[in-house]
Parts: structure tokens; C-alpha cells; sequence
């Protein structure tokens, strides 16, 4: 077989949509980290850190079940924040919504008339758990969390935290607010040093902010936001800003639409090098409406990056609520990646395609570990990490109930160890 499950991890309590992955308890090897929080406010219950093959090892706060679906990113990170060699968990404990909004069934609270207190970061010990210190951020600020380089230090230690659509701030390593930027801040930034100044730049979508807070360029967003942004660098040293919204759009560093496809929903946007025939393409799933068994169902479409040239399309099947595309190094190719399609309708396997649009692995979802959302059945989100340091990527399928662990099972060929010798220096 080409597909070799690793471990399957049941947690009917503690599981969680939204898993971490990192060192947690310092022996070199990487771990999960299973976030569970209140649906529809994004107020983190649990965490819960375990080895890849599901051995508890720690867990904060108090599971249930019923907090395992996340209604979207959660401000959780694992990393060494502090640089002293060992990883810490870093995650946002919620202000009090003394008023919240609520909308909905489900009485979704996205944000809040008013709030009473702050919010705070807390940083946790990653092998024990246990609290190692805590910072107040503005009370708003929790729902995304991520690691930039604002002042200068040569690591991205700073941060960069938001509202759910309206607010963002930069953030000093010691706590202090350095900024804060009003405007459509869509789902999650990307960020890159593009003006070579050693500090980074935030890219929202509609805007790109430099690292003190100065708009660098921004457009009307008509009261749109960003779905996924990227950025990267083509070979001649320029730089392309990438975004999804109910379209696909490039841009140059001065904000000028180098071009634009009008998609329908385009959420998830991912360049990199798929195929050899041009420096870097695009890979971008569009998830179709309305995204149900008889609506119309997702369609991958891969382009070049430089023009926007349509490469190819490959429809989905219909159905997946929250279907995805991810980068992955799945072969261990160092030239190129494949592209990996989760949540892809009911009872569909995760799909890996290769750069020229063809399936060259299917990952089974079983469906004990899914959960229901809006009358879909299914719902798993994937991830990606080298868990084995063979420099081949392998896929964690998450669900409510329970984690899958894939690995590509075919060889991989690694000179050094199928043309051995007593005397190296090939």
C-alpha cells in the first residue's frame, strides 16, 4: 500500500477540530496539541497535549464533547516564544462579553457592545502545562494569533492578534501595544519582510501594514474581507500579494491588481512550485453554492502565478461544507509539492494531487470521528507536518471525536543511505 496509517487517536471528550503540532515535552519528537472551545465565541475550554500516538501527557482546563467543533481559528500557537530552547504554548483567555452581540440560532457572539476586562496572553509550559506567565491584550483581541517580527530582534517573537473581522494589533514580546489598524482584517494575515527593512509587514487582503502600523497601501473592501492570503517571491526578487475572497486576487506591493479571477467563494490560497513549467502557481479551491448534496459542488483550479493563466480545474464532489486546499510535501520531492484537498462532501476521502491535476493518494475519513454541521455530515479539517524528519510531510485528518495520522509509505530514496561507504564525502 502507499498510505501507511500511523495512529488513530479516539478521544470522545477531549478531540478537537483545531490541532497544533510541536515539541511539547522536550524529547525532539513532535506532539499534538488539541484545542477545544465554546462554539460560536471562540473562548478556548481545553487543551489537551498528547504524543502522535495519542499518549495523554497533559491538559488545561475541562473537556467536553460538545466544544470539539471550532467555528473558526482559534488564537492557540505552539512555539519557543522565548527562545530558551524549549517550546511554550501560547493561547488568548477570552475577556467577559458584558454585552455581547449574538446572532442566530446558535446565538453566534463575534464581538461584543461591551467588554469588562482585558484579555489575556497566557503562556503555559509546554511539557507541564502549567502557567509560566500572563500579559494583558485588548479585550477584543480573540480570534487569531501569529508570530511576526515588528521591532527589529532578527525573530519573529512579536505578535500580531485580531478581532474576528474589524480589528487588529501589533504586539511587543513584552506586552506592550504597539498598534492597532481598523479596517476589513479578514480571517488570518500573512506576513513577509517585503521592503527588506528586517522588520515584517501584515498583509490582510485589502491592505498590507508595515511593521509600525502605517498603512502601506489600502483599498475599499465594500464590505468584503479576505477568505486566505499569501505571499511569496518570484525569482526576479518581486513580490506577490495573494488573496481569496468571492474571487482570487494578485497584487504587487504597491497594491496594484496584477490580476484576478471572479470566483465564487475562493477560501483557501496556496502558491508554491507544483510543476516544472513555470517558477510558482497557485493553488485555490472554490467551494461552490449552495454547499449541499444538490448544490454546486467545489472545483480545485490551479494557475500560474506570474499571468494567472487557468492551468486546470478538477470538480469535487458535491457537498463539502468546508472543503480546503492545502501545500503539502507529500513525495519529498525538494522541487515540488503536491496539493492537498480536504472536507471534499460526505464520505469522501482526503485527495492529494500532484501538479498536474491528477490523484496520487486517497486518505480515508472515518466517519466515528466526524461530526454534522448544517446538516453536513463529514466535517474534518486536515493539517500537514513532518513528523518523521524524512522531510516528506505527513496528514493529520482531525475531527471531533478523533485524529488520523497518515504517512506516505512508498520509499523515498535518500543517497546517502542506499549508496553507502566507509568513505563518505559524496
Amino acid at each position: 500500500m502507499s498510505v501507511h496509517l500511523v495512529s488513530s487517536i479516539a478521544a470522545p471528550d477531549w478531540g478537537a477540530e483545531t490541532v497544533r503540532v510541536g515539541d511539547l515535552n522536550g524529547d525532539g519528537a513532535p506532539d499534538l496539541l488539541f484545542a477545544q472551545s465554546e462554539y460560536g465565541c471562540r473562548r478556548i475550554e481545553c487543551l489537551t497535549a498528547t504524543t502522535i500516538e495519542g499518549e495523554r501527557l497533559w491538559q488545561w482546563g475541562r473537556p467536553s464533547a460538545a466544544n470539539g467543533q471550532c467555528y473558526s481559528d482559534l488564537p492557540v500557537q505552539v512555539y519557543d516564544w522565548d527562545g530558551d530552547g524549549a517550546n511554550e504554548v501560547l493561547f488568548v483567555e477570552q475577556a467577559l462579553y458584558a454585552e455581547p452581540i449574538e446572532y442566530g440560532e446558535q446565538r453566534i457572539r463575534e464581538r461584543a457592545k461591551r467588554y469588562e476586562g482585558d484579555a489575556w496572553m497566557v503562556v503555559l509550559d509546554a511539557a507541564s502545562g502549567r502557567e509560566k506567565t500572563r500579559f494583558a491584550i485588548p479585550a477584543p483581541a480573540d480570534d487569531s494569533l501569529l508570530f511576526a517580527d515588528l521591532t527589529g530582534r532578527g525573530r519573529r517573537q512579536d505578535l500580531v492578534v485580531k478581532d474576528r473581522y474589524w480589528n487588529m494589533w501589533g504586539i511587543a514580546c513584552t506586552g506592550e501595544v504597539l498598534w492597532r489598524w481598523e479596517g476589513a482584517v479578514g480571517h488570518y494575515p500573512a506576513i513577509a519582510d517585503v521592503d527588506g527593512d528586517g522588520r515584517d509587514e501584515v498583509f490582510v487582503g485589502f491592505a498590507l501594514i508595515d511593521h509600525d502600523g502605517r498603512e502601506l497601501f489600502s483599498h475599499d473592501a465594500g464590505g468584503a474581507h479576505q477568505d486566505g492570503a499569501y505571499i511569496t517571491q518570484l525569482p526576479d526578487g518581486s513580490w506577490r500579494l495573494l488573496f481569496g475572497n468571492h474571487g482570487l486576487h494578485c497584487l504587487d506591493v504597491q497594491g496594484q491588481e496584477v490580476w484576478f479571477h471572479p470566483l465564487r467563494e475562493a477560501q483557501h490560497v496556496v502558491a508554491g512550485r507544483y510543476r516544472p513549467d513555470s517558477p510558482l502557481q497557485v493553488a485555490v479551491i472554490d467551494r461552490g453554492h449552495p454547499r449541499t448534496p444538490e448544490g454546486s459542488p467545489g472545483v480545485l483550479y490551479l494557475y500560474d502565478l506570474e499571468d494567472g493563466r487557468e492551468i486546470w480545474q478538477r470538480r469535487q464532489p458535491p457537498g463539502g461544507w468546508v472543503a480546503a486546499a492545502l501545500d503539502i510535501r507529500w513525495t519529498g520531492n525538494p522541487d515540488l509539492k503536491e496539493i492537498l484537498v480536504y472536507e471534499r462532501g460526505a464520505g469522501q476521502p482526503v485527495a492529494i494531487y500532484d501538479g498536474w491535476g491528477e490523484i496520487v493518494d486517497t486518505l480515508e475519513v472515518p466517519p466515528e470521528i466526524c461530526g454534522v454541521y448544517h446538516g453536513n455530515p463529514g466535517i474534518h479539517i486536515c493539517y500537514r507536518a513532518d513528523v518523521w524528519g524524512d522531510s516528506r510531510e505527513e496528514v493529520l485528518v482531525a475531527g471531533w471525536k478523533g485524529l488520523r495520522l497518515y504517512a506516505n509509505a512508498r520509499p523515498l530514496a535518500i543517497p546517502t543511505l542506499y549508496n553507502n561507504t566507509l568513505y563518505h564525502g559524496m
